[in-house]
């Protein structure tokens, strides 16, 4: 059983998931069933349902407005079909219906998600979700730990203590080594489990050719910097037992097998582990070759020395030595054969702990640092600008976490702290030890957790339990927040789950790894805030191409309500209004995709209650300002036709339905001209071809309009050559219209007389009318910030 002051996991006789019995029989103890177990409570809070993601908020909306448009029409097709006959009726409807429907939405949508999860791609960031390319861009609370993210994972021996001096390593005089300098590192090389692989030569490879702690591989690194031959050092002194390093006990000990001086047998115990755990055992210390006893004063000078490297971040072992020759314990380590194998001897080994393992001697102590990468408070700086909470997560200590948020820029150090409080900026003073709350009840500690949230800005916890850090969470989630949470290790997969957007670190935990829909491959938080750029980005342009597409649907709404209301024959065909969808929207849209940001969106607020692409101020901009423009173009450009062909507008009203009609022969214009049937349906197509070049026209001024919400067009740009492509598309597909046969009519002949010159001259008013509307709107919108036009017209 473990004790009350100790969890399972930092118990040292508790079996997770195996059995320590290797031969014979044993019995086992079970101190949790089910949910009881950690195990248990991980499954059943990592299978709770995860929160909706953006994409399928827009997608409810889709669907929301797909059915009102379904219901429009069919409201409107029992309307005009009780007051109207013929198939022309069902037509028109059919393609008001198809008209309105963004089919090229989907389309869209994949493809910007497909162009963002390249671009994180770029930044080693590899999309294992594509909903959550558009999801991480809408986060207001990142949940992160600090040892990985924001670290570099690659610890470096910074300081050693050795002769009661404390030596700097960037300061290290190689050619003036003590003895008492070497024996530490000779002890620190042999009391490490630290592996060279079999072929590694020379230092430059030894981060690919070494596995194990990186602690270890840290002190072994240093190591080979110091000594001349390792492999040969480990050799002469023979591992002849090991009791590796433990939460529980705090260090690690071993038994070498090597020959004295006289090259007679003896066994030497060296000590690794925390400073205070080692100094208990220590009985005497060796300063310049004179062992002195350690009596607590000494104790209290090391330990104090040992508590200010802890609380600048450094990660401290402390070392000690024992000779056991001509000992008791030497007799009983000698009479193991030189060829039995490490279990016995381990086996006597433990014995012999259990004995004694105290009055060795002090040899030192040796800080490895943990680096921050330098990516890292520029990062920060990025987040609190873009108004992103930082929650950091850990289960290490309370002084090196502490020293880590202070190193990266999320704790302010104290002459910080007071010029904040002198000029009212709220800081983070301190951070919260999370295992004060640990014996109160789970609702207890989740009022706790929100309060914590309300009144920090930013929020550091250390000794943080799996339970407490999903609460956390949990806790944002309910307060409103869109979360995303990094992690890597099997206790982190209950809160990634319950997080908007889960992001695991490259190499970690398989479960953790499968649970993410984000994954650093570089494991560096800077590079999870570089894709909430790359997502906010894909955000604003996908609602620029949405403006751009939704602008054509004013005019089949005015097309459709001036053939029932009015009754000219006028009418957008099915063929036409696909046409329109896919060749006119769709394609240039998806150039839009490409579009830089205009805007420092780093320096912009999460839109967490505005998260909507189908917002009121793009349809208003997308079909009253831009969408009737051009429907004054089309109408224009079909009554100029009409009448230049003898059809004066007020011959055309209530020609509806005859115009259709077959068995009518002869319809007369504005200057008694007879038009038959075969007349008419070429002089429709011809009709249909200018309406769709008078709206590539207007689409084509509108494309490259839609490249800047807000900012000057000149200014910005011409930057997306996609784009630039598009353009020059669309102008070729409109002088193509002139002289290619339309969709609707291509057996007919005769439908390419269209003389281009007299349609630009209609069109050109429109042109210019829409380009000095939308210039001069973005002129008073960078004129007039927060004005009742933003409100109204800033999508």
């Amino acid at each position: 059983m473990t004790s009350k002051s100790l969890s399972k996991w930092s118990s040292g006789n508790v079996g997770f998931a195996c059995s320590h019995a290797i031969k014979g029989y044993g019995y086992g103890m079970a101190i949790a069933c089910g949910k009881d177990t950690d195990v248990g409570m991980m499954t059943a809070l990592s299978f709770k349902e995860r929160p909706q993601t953006r994409v399928e908020r827009h997608q409810t909306q889709i669907v929301y407005y797909m059915i009102f448009v379904a219901i429009f029409v069919f409201i409107l097709l029992l309307f005009t079909t009780g007051l109207e006959r013929g198939e022309i009726v069902y037509e028109v409807n059919l393609s008001l219906l198809v008209g309105l429907t963004p089919i090229y939405l989907p389309f869209i949508l994949y493809w910007g998600m497909k162009r963002a999860k390249n671009e994180m791609k770029k930044k080693q960031c590899h999309v294992r979700n594509l909903r959550s390319t558009t999801t991480v861009g809408l986060t207001t609370v990142i949940v992160t730990d600090l040892v990985g993210t924001m670290t570099k994972q690659r610890m470096r021996v910074s300081e050693i203590f050795v002769d009661m001096g404390l030596l700097s390593v960037d300061d290290l005089d190689r050619n003036a080594l003590g003895p008492r300098f070497i024996e530490l590192i000779r002890a620190s090389v042999l009391c490490n489990d630290a592996v060279i692989c079999p072929g590694s030569i020379g230092v430059p490879k030894m981060q690919k050719d070494m596995y194990g702690n990186i602690l270890d591989i840290a002190l072994l690194k240093f190591g080979l910097s110091v000594l001349p031959n390792i492999d040969q050092l480990r050799r002469d002194h023979e591992k002849v037992a090991n009791k590796q390093y433990t939460s529980a006990d705090k260090v690690q000990v071993t038994v070498h097998r090597t020959r004295d001086a006289e090259g007679q047998l003896k066994l030497i115990m060296l000590m690794k582990g925390h400073c205070d755990v080692v100094l208990r055992r220590c009985s005497t210390f060796v300063i310049r070759d004179e062992e002195l006893p350690l009596d607590d004063q000494l104790q209290d000078i090391i330990l104090t020395l040992a508590d200010g490297l802890l609380e600048a971040g450094r990660h401290v072992r402390a070392f000690a030595y024992k000779e056991l020759s001509n000992e008791i314990e030497f007799r009983r380590f000698s009479q193991v054969n030189t060829n039995t194998g490490l279990e016995n001897a381990e086996y006597k080994f433990r014995d012999y702990l259990a004995v004694d393992t105290f009055s060795l001697r002090f040899l030192g102590m040796i800080a490895t640092n943990n680096p921050h990468r330098s990516t890292i408070p520029k990062a920060v700086i990025r987040c609190r600008s873009a108004g992103i909470k930082l929650i950091l997560v850990s289960r290490r200590k309370r002084k090196l976490v502490k020293s880590l948020a202070m190193d990266v820029g999320i704790i302010s150090e104290p002459w910080d702290i007071l010029k904040n409080q002198t000029i009212g900026t709220p800081s983070t003073i301190d951070i919260v030890d999370m295992s004060q709350f640990a014996k109160e009840k789970p609702h207890h500690q989740q009022w706790h957790i929100e309060q914590l949230l309300m009144a920090q800005r930013d929020l550091v916890c250390s000794e943080t339990s799996t339970e407490q850090h999903h609460w956390i969470v949990d806790a944002c989630r309910r307060m409103g927040a869109v979360v995303s949470v990094v992690g890597g290790t099997l206790h982190d997969t209950p809160a990634m789950r319950s997080g908007h957007v889960g992001v695991a670190k490259y190499g970690c935990a398989a479960m953790c790894e499968a649970s993410a829909d984000l994954i650093l491959l570089d494991r560096s938080f800077a590079t999870l805030v570089s894709a909430v750029h790359d997502s906010r980005w894909l955000f604003e342009n996908l609602k620029k191409a949405l403006a751009y597409c939704l602008a054509t649907n004013t005019t089949i709404l005015l097309m459709y309500f001036s053939f029932f209301i009015l009754r000219i024959p006028f009418q957008m065909h099915i063929m036409d209004a696909l046409a329109l969808a896919f060749l006119i929207n769709l394609l240039p849209a998806m150039t839009i995709i490409y579009e830089p940001p205009e805007e420092k969106l780093m320096l912009q607020m999460p839109k967490v209650y505005d998260d909507f692409l189908l917002n009121s101020r793009l349809l208003f901009v997308s079909h009253i300002l831009v969408g009737t423009i051009e429907a004054a173009a089309v109408f224009m450009t079909y009554f100029v036709f009409m009448a230049d062909k003898g059809f004066m507008p007020r011959t055309l009203v209530g020609q509806h339905i005859t115009w259709h009609d077959d068995t009518l022969l002869d319809i007369p214009d504005s200057f008694g001209q007879e038009w038959n049937s075969a007349a008419r349906e070429q002089l429709e197509c011809q009709m249909s071809s200018l309406c769709l070049m008078s709206l590539i026209t207007m689409q084509c001024t509108n494309l490259v309009l839609t490249k800047t919400g807000r900012a000057n067009l000149l200014a910005h740009g011409f930057q997306n050559r996609g784009l630039s492509l598009a353009v020059v598309y669309l102008i070729c597909l409109c002088i193509g219209m002139c002289h290619l046969d339309t969709i609707v009519c291509l057996r007919l002949d005769g439908t390419n007389e269209l003389h281009l010159g007299s349609f630009l001259w209609t069109i050109c008013p429109f042109v210019v009318l829409l380009v000095f509307l939308e210039t001069t709107r973005r002129y008073f919108l960078r004129l007039f910030p927060d004005s009742w036009l933003e409100r109204a017209t800033m999508y």
